[in-house]
């Protein structure tokens, strides 16, 4: 659900992928980072771009092209059965791409890692992926970035174990021997103090993204620590930087892009955007040509969404709408603010970057 001006809220067009709850086998993390992914699954699922795959809109997706298995989506705890069956009728496969998954299911995602790894698979990150996700992209035994996605839609995201409520369960992950496998698989490269400080964020909306350290950097930085109460947490713009990046820390092993054998696909998927104006910057809610506090209120909202994301007002600043999650939110922002104004709307920002022209 997104909120869309004047403080009434409509469901948004995604695909809300259920995630099992409770047990030391289930823990329930990720909740509004789940919008990018369900829209993505019902679009492709849509578009019939899933040749042998699995099509279950509530498991995780599983698809072979070529020589890669693709996986997107939630990690629900039947996947490794699957996942292994696949690998011993496909000895091709030397790669597995981690699309768009918010995680899931932990011991699933500790399991496949170790699986992957004891294949010598490659992995590579296509979009997000986060928590029990990440434990299967450290698997690989190299681990790489690729460029399906704009480089701020794409990271690896770590953190601990959480309850249905999203609150650390430090037994949990002490019992899991987290913090040890992941500097095992990091190949020994994790820096142990700052695995310690993610392992252990109290929210499940809060983790350490890294990036790709030559695609995308922030001051020189492509790594950022969010505890998930940040305005901009989603975004890496209010998080902490960190002065390491994924190669250093043994995340990634290698700077090489690898290629989606689905990427035209993809790619396809993804609308052309304006660049950025130099209007304002994008957390400067004082320069935002709206009328009313309601307005400014709704904007910090907009700022804690994640991507991609787009808003867009009217010519007086009296309406506004945004949108998040889905690839369509500059379409359905512009179209849901002219239906509240009766009026042309455009655009004021998109993503992190503002778009407004003064002469608007």
């Amino acid at each position: 659900m997104a909120t869309h001006g004047r403080g009434k809220s409509i469901p948004t067009a995604v695909t809300l992928a259920a995630l099992p709850k409770g047990g030391m086998r289930s823990i329930a993390i990720q909740r509004a980072d789940t919008l990018l992914i369900g829209c993505l699954i019902t679009v492709l699922i849509v578009a019939g771009m899933m040749p042998r795959t699995t099509r279950n809109a509530a498991a995780m997706d599983l698809k072979m092209v070529g020589n890669q298995l693709i996986l997107s989506g939630p990690v629900v705890g039947d996947e490794f059965g699957k996942i292994e069956k696949i690998l011993d009728d496909d000895r091709t496969i030397d790669t597995v791409i981690l699309r768009n998954s918010p995680g899931g299911d932990a011991p699933t995602g500790y399991r496949i890692g170790e699986l992957f790894r004891s294949r010598g698979l490659r992995t590579a990150v296509s979009g997000y992926c986060y928590s029990s996700c990440s434990r299967m992209f450290l698997g690989g035994a190299t681990r790489h970035f690729t460029d399906d996605f704009p480089p701020e839609y794409t990271d690896v995201g770590f953190h601990g174990h959480y309850d249905g409520r999203g609150h650390l369960q430090r037994e949990y992950v002490q019992a899991m021997g987290l913090k040890d496998w992941i500097i095992k698989y990091s190949d020994g490269k994790a820096d142990p103090a700052l695995v310690d400080r993610w392992i252990n964020i109290p929210l499940g909306t809060g983790m350490i993204h890294f990036r790709h350290p030559e695609l995308f950097k922030r001051d020189d930085v492509s790594t950022f620590m969010c505890q998930g109460n940040e305005a901009m947490a989603r975004t890496a713009l209010g998080c902490e930087p960190i002065h390491k990046s994924a190669i250093e820390l043994g995340i990634a092993t290698s700077l090489e892009i690898v290629k989606s054998t689905d990427q035209s696909e993809v790619r396809a998927l993804l609308p052309e955007r304006p660049k950025a104006s130099g209007f304002a910057a994008i957390e400067d809610i004082g320069k935002v040509p709206l009328a009313a506090d309601a307005g400014r209120q709704e904007y910090r909202r907009f700022l804690a969404a994640g991507l991609p994301r787009a808003i867009a007002l009217s010519p007086t600043g009296a309406a506004w709408a945004w949108n998040s999650g889905v690839f369509d939110a500059v379409n359905l922002a512009l179209t849901r603010c002219a239906q509240r104004s009766n009026q042309i709307c455009k655009v004021y920002a998109i993503d992190n970057d503002v778009v407004w022209t003064a002469d608007r």
